[in-house]
């Protein structure tokens, strides 16, 4: 699981998907529709013959005008371009040689297969990524969701075991998120939720982890880092939080957030130990006053 790639609203996943899955369907009908007007000598429609065709067709208007930045970040997006364009620069070149009477060259029709498989594989290939990140990614947050906190859980404990890599885990927790959620409602919550998840996911590390663990709780990683590293980053991350003001609907929230953190061991049982002791210390640091860290003993 990648959090690099920017982080999709409920509603622009599905509404990509969706796109992706019609361009997917439309451009294999538009195959068929090309290949009867060549062998059946029917008229060729004017979104095959046009010299912007690429533009006209859903995929095109989608790609030049409504695509956002998250969908940008996917390596396939900048390849569709060429091969979309060059798959209908293609097909209205054989059009052509079919209303002017000539054959077309076995290469050239080649060329064209070619780009039509490509460009299905990379609508394919960014469809089954955004499924994965559907099923993979809290809905709300944008962060980890619970089963693939595990998914990483499980690796960072085999790894521990078999080549001595550490990791440091810390649970977090927002003080007092049901005052918030009583005095504002739970819309206004929700969106506490994400800006702090979006803060965390844009201030540590690009090798660590944010998973939302349930509630107002997270769980972060931190692969090969010490147990007093992970404090120190914390730290700072919490001195931020204190600091700063989160504005929702108009209004201006102050917000903290108690934090226990956890080691990996060797001698543990499996991969909930540490997430255990991390928890116990969460409890330790709201007992104390909240708005602290704990490390676990």
């Amino acid at each position: 699981m990648n959090q690099t790639i920017n982080q999709f609203a409920a509603e622009e996943l599905e509404h990509t998907l969706q796109v992706l899955n019609d361009a997917i369907h439309n451009h294999r009908a538009w195959f068929d529709k090309l290949h009867t007007s060549i062998l059946c000598k029917q008229p060729f429609a004017a979104d095959i013959l046009h010299q912007a065709a690429h533009t006209q067709c859903k995929l095109g208007e989608w790609y030049y005008s409504d695509a956002s930045d998250a969908v940008k970040a996917f390596k396939e997006f900048w390849e569709l371009e060429s091969v979309h364009q060059f798959m209908h620069d293609n097909a209205r070149q054989l059009a052509q040689r079919v209303l002017d009477n000539q054959d077309i060259p076995l290469e050239k029709y080649q060329v064209f297969l070619d780009n039509q498989h490509k460009l299905i594989e990379l609508l394919s290939t960014m469809r089954d990524t955004l499924i994965e990140h559907r099923y993979s990614f809290d809905a709300l947050t944008g962060s980890l969701n619970r089963k693939s906190i595990t998914l990483l859980l499980d690796r960072a404990y085999e790894n521990l075991c078999r080549y001595s890599q550490d990791y440091s885990l810390a649970m977090v927790d927002i003080d007092n998120f049901k005052d918030i959620n009583d005095q504002y409602g739970h819309l206004v919550g929700d969106e506490v939720l994400r800006q702090l998840s979006e803060f965390f996911q844009q201030s540590l590390r690009r090798s660590d982890s944010v998973g939302r663990y349930g509630g107002e709780e997270f769980l972060l990683m931190f692969p090969e880092t010490s147990v007093d590293s992970a404090c120190e980053i914390m730290q700072m991350a919490r001195t931020k939080i204190a600091d700063m003001t989160i504005n929702v609907e108009q209004r201006k929230i102050k917000v903290t957030f108690s934090v226990g953190i956890s080691d990996a061991r060797l001698s543990d049982e499996d991969a909930w130990a540490a997430v255990k002791r991390a928890d116990i210390a969460l409890y330790q640091a709201k007992a104390a006053g909240r708005n602290r860290i704990v490390k676990a003993d």
